[in-house]
């Protein structure tokens, strides 16, 4: 491969960030990383940000949806 040769995406990953006020002041806030299935869409990760902070005492204060596309060919 070189610049300009033609690319794709081999994979895509995606990850759900929740972030949670812990109280903490080093680290005012801690974030839960879940890997998730590439199908899931935003208003899932989103349902499931919420199930998941339901299992905490701390508060919810982001939800952030992350998308990784690997590209290649690499050779």
């Amino acid at each position: 491969m070189a610049i300009g040769d033609t690319t794709s995406v081999d994979m895509e990953e995606k990850r759900l960030v929740v972030v949670l006020d812990t109280g903490v002041v080093d680290a005012s806030y801690d974030k839960v990383y879940v890997p998730i299935n590439s199908t899931v869409t935003e208003q899932q990760a989103y349902d499931i940000a919420y199930v998941i902070a339901e299992f905490t005492t701390y508060t919810l204060v982001g939800i952030e949806f992350e998308i990784t596309q690997h590209l290649g060919p690499i050779n």
